[in-house]
């Protein structure tokens, strides 16, 4: 395969729904699976509008959304004020709080406890109050 026929296959892929492609021949195997897709192939994505302030890991690390007798930190229905630790990032062996940045009630959790988050990953979604 030359390269303009590989610059072509990605860029259908691209601009394709698919996540995922294998491609078998005699001279080689491509497989080439889009960052960030969990959709399949027969799935349709569905996108829920989520209102509220988002937010975001500010580095990468290990996320604990549990305090040290195994209870959530916060979870869905937790009324927050600004201030409040939402959870905490382990990176470098240090512990970093994740502070709510807004007075509200959290409307979504969006990692699991122990979770790999990297830079601007969504944590929480919190509903502020009017």
């Amino acid at each position: 395969m030359e390269i303009n026929e590989l610059k072509e296959v990605l860029r259908v892929l691209r601009e394709s729904g698919f996540s995922e492609v294998d491609l078998k021949t005699e001279q080689f195997h491509l497989r080439v699976k889009q960052a960030g897709t969990t959709a399949t192939a027969d799935e349709t994505p569905i996108e829920k509008k989520e209102t509220g302030t988002t937010v975001k890991s500010p580095m990468v690390g290990i996320i604990h959304l549990l305090d040290e007798q195994k209870n959530p930190l916060v979870e869905v229905g937790t009324e927050v004020k600004a201030g409040d630790v939402l959870a905490q990032i382990e990176s470098m062996k240090l512990f970093n709080d994740i502070k709510s940045p807004v007075t509200g009630t959290v409307t979504a959790v969006k990692v699991s406890d122990n979770q790999g988050v990297e830079f601007s990953t969504p944590l929480f979604i919190i509903q502020g109050v009017a």
